[in-house]
């Protein structure tokens, strides 16, 4: 029968074992994470390859240049050259609403509350027009519930008598009437909110030169950014979703809204090399013109597109932002993916 010490020997030397193979797995576990991320670091696994499945896309359309000049380009960004970025990227569908024989009437119930009692009158199959004894108008498609609001506003005097507008309620004013409307989406990212601010000179807007002689705040709202990166409209400080407001009211709006589907497919964009040498040879959209035809090119990224018009696919850009407010846009696509 062992003996009390021999036992005690016996459990010193399992325990020792034991210890020596829980630190030898632990080494090995350590030294395998080490091969792996210097395996990475030097040969790293590549991307799948882009899945490209809505097939060949519809080229972007953009506006009007905002310049016609001819322009030359220089860089100076950080590096002093263009940016390595990924070599593909998401392309995101955009929900089409579907007709219903309560489009008409539910629109109804939209406007009435903004003071629109009176009966349409039928645009077309699906714009239709409500007006008020007091010249405000909307013209509101009754699918997607995209709409312009007009109202005489330049010869109102409780408007042309408005002085120190605050911005901060400019924006809750412009929320609150799409939130009458149901029109506030969820994907709007109310902190990309931007303002500018204007005064009535001659019966026309000027660009407010402090706050005691705004009169009138442009509101553009924003969407969120997809894929960690932002979007762009047609002009670079507005959007597709602009309210005029003066005092308490909206006295003027555009508003195109399209929401982006969860349905994906990733596709091969371009080279920043390649869309900067397309901006050069004149191929990008100028969004905002700085006034001089010599541009220094200071930043260049990713973005997605929100056009002014309805489309098929929220596709990415490249930005490239220059002095003195210059942004151009380049669609990043490659182009053997692009239908002619």
């Amino acid at each position: 029968m062992p003996t009390l010490t021999k036992a005690s020997e016996e459990t010193k030397e399992i325990l020792k074992w034991g210890g020596l193979f829980i630190a030898g797995i632990f080494v090995f576990f350590v030294l395998l994470r080490i091969v792996l991320y210097v395996k990475d670091l030097f040969f790293p696994t590549p991307p799948p390859k882009p899945t490209v499945a809505f097939g060949f896309l519809p080229p972007q359309i953009f506006p009007e240049n905002s310049t016609n000049a001819k322009l030359t380009y220089s860089l100076n960004t950080l590096t002093g050259d263009t940016p390595s970025l990924q070599n593909q990227t998401k392309v995101y569908q955009i929900l089409q609403p579907q007709s219903d024989l309560l489009a008409l009437s539910r629109t109804q119930d939209m406007v009435t509350p903004l003071g629109f009692n009176s009966k349409s009158t039928a645009l077309s199959n699906r714009i239709f027009e409500w007006s008020t004894s007091d010249s405000k108008d909307i013209k509101i498609d009754i699918i997607n519930h995209n709409f312009i609001f007009t109202y005489p506003y330049l010869s109102d005097p409780n408007v042309l008598s408005v002085t120190n507008l605050d911005t901060n309620q400019a924006i809750l004013t412009a929320k609150n009437m799409l939130s009458i409307m149901q029109l506030f989406y969820s994907d709007i990212d109310l902190s990309k909110t931007k303002t500018v601010s204007y005064s009535i000179s001659n019966n026309r807007l000027i660009p407010a030169t402090s706050l005691s002689d705004t009169q009138i705040v442009q509101v553009s709202f924003i969407q969120n950014d997809f894929d960690n990166l932002p979007i762009y409209y047609d002009n670079p400080n507005s959007s597709s979703m602009t309210l005029l407001v003066s005092t308490d009211k909206v006295v003027g709006a555009s508003f195109l809204h399209q929401s982006v589907s969860d349905q994906l497919a990733t596709y091969p964009i371009k080279t920043s090399k390649q869309a900067y040498q397309e901006l050069q040879q004149g191929k990008g959209y100028i969004a905002s013109y700085g006034g001089s035809t010599s541009v220094t090119i200071r930043n260049i990224f990713l973005a997605y597109y929100m056009s002014g018009n309805l489309q098929q696919f929220l596709m990415p850009i490249f930005v490239f932002q220059g002095d003195n407010g210059f942004y151009a846009y380049v669609p990043a696509v490659t182009d053997v993916w692009i239908s002619k």
